[in-house]
């Protein structure tokens, strides 16, 4: 696996997530309940060599991307192709959206910066698609 992509190439790792081990003494219980973690890939991708290689787009793609900007609440169609297996909660699926695409970053006069982190917390009972 070493040496199949260069630092900047757009790839995909196929792999398991596993813990660290942390050997015990000193360093063991300063770890605590936080791990460590490292990705053992199996298997590595190269889908471009680099983001400056974009497919180019095809007019019928830019047509449709403009049309759904242009037509009646773009981010309403935008949210019910979130889980449409999932009936309804069209709120919800409308704060992921604007969490997905995120807000904007502002500076006030007197120098504060507002984040355009949008946060969601959802919450519910087991098993009802959260």
């Amino acid at each position: 696996l070493t040496r199949n992509a260069m630092p900047g190439e757009v790839v995909t790792i196929d792999g398991i997530f596993l813990p660290a081990r942390v050997e015990g003494g000193y360093q063991a219980i300063r770890a605590g309940l936080v791990a460590s973690t490292y990705l053992e890939a199996m298997r590595i991708t190269v889908h471009k060599k680099s983001y400056d290689n974009k497919e180019s787009s095809s007019d019928a793609m830019v047509r449709q991307v403009l049309e759904i900007a242009t037509g009646e609440d773009p981010v309403g169609r935008l949210a019910r192709s979130i889980a449409p297996e999932i009936f309804g909660h069209e709120d919800v699926k409308r704060a992921l959206l604007l969490q997905m695409v995120g807000g904007c970053e502002r500076k006030l006069a007197d120098g504060m910066k507002i984040r355009g982190d949008i946060n969601v917390c959802l919450m519910g009972d087991p098993g009802v698609a959260k």
